[in-house]
């Protein structure tokens, strides 16, 4: 039987990939043109659909290619999806006992924000939000903290390609206004949101890093607004950096 077309673009596709190595970080066009025997000009139609979806990117001094931002975060989704489940999992009870709220875990992916775990609260009024849910990056405590810590054009990519779409009375619509909002959470290192995707709904959340400081996830809590306050959301918060510190801790000791 024939390979399809699609079958051998998706071979193609995985033989430019598994050209880059530790002891080959970059090529130009033409020297991977060479070493796996396409044309540029094919291979150049791959590489741009490669680089539009954050697989490869170009240098733009030395117009070599490098491997992408996606394939980073693919790898530690991979490696860690279960071990970050398990591990935050406890760390998260804590939280809820600390805080009375419902504790969250996000990871970013493919332009959105996914919850991962969550922890819910005793309380009868929760947060409805599920494990499996899925958010925009510009919108809510736990979307927030991890979108400011995204490369620039992926941010610009964001923005282009998903917009500002409001979801709630407070969500960030202008582009001006969201850059200010991600420069202010990275100067803090937390991030804080009312009503910015549900009504009556509140959070804060804090970025997880990996051993080189990379953020990797965020835990935050969230609850309604009838129990939120400045001095508690300053307590949550110091909560939420002790459960992200201890759940790097333990996570990536194991690595």
């Amino acid at each position: 039987m024939p390979v399809s077309t699609s079958v051998k673009t998706v071979d193609r596709l995985v033989r430019i990939i598994d050209s880059f190595s530790s002891s080959r970080l970059s090529w130009t066009l033409t020297e991977l043109s060479e070493h796996l025997g396409l044309p540029k000009s094919t291979l150049h139609r791959f590489l741009c659909s490669l680089e539009a979806h954050g697989i490869l990117r170009q240098d733009e001094e030395s117009k070599q290619w490098r491997l992408g931002y996606r394939l980073f975060v693919w790898g530690n989704l991979a490696e860690r999806s279960t071990a970050l489940r398990d591990v935050a999992r406890p760390v998260m009870r804590d939280l809820v006992a600390q805080t009375g709220e419902t504790a969250l875990l996000t990871v970013y992916h493919a332009r959105e924000v996914v919850c991962v775990e969550k922890v819910e609260s005793s309380h009868s009024v929760r947060l409805a939000l599920d494990v499996g849910s899925r958010r925009p990056p510009h919108a809510g405590a736990s979307s927030k903290v991890l979108m400011a810590y995204l490369p620039d054009e992926e941010v610009e990519r964001v923005i282009k390609e998903q917009g500002l779409a409001r979801l709630c009375a407070n969500t960030i619509t202008e582009r001006g206004d969201l850059h200010a909002e991600l420069a202010l959470i990275r100067e803090r290192e937390y991030a804080q949101s009312v009503e910015e995707t549900d009504v009556g709904a509140w959070g804060v959340a804090t970025p997880i890093r990996d051993w080189d400081g990379e953020v990797v996830a965020a835990v935050g809590v969230a609850g309604p607004s009838s129990r939120f306050g400045e001095e508690v959301a300053q307590h949550y918060v110091t909560c939420c950096e002790e459960a992200a510190r201890r759940i790097s801790s333990a996570l990536f000791a194991r690595v």
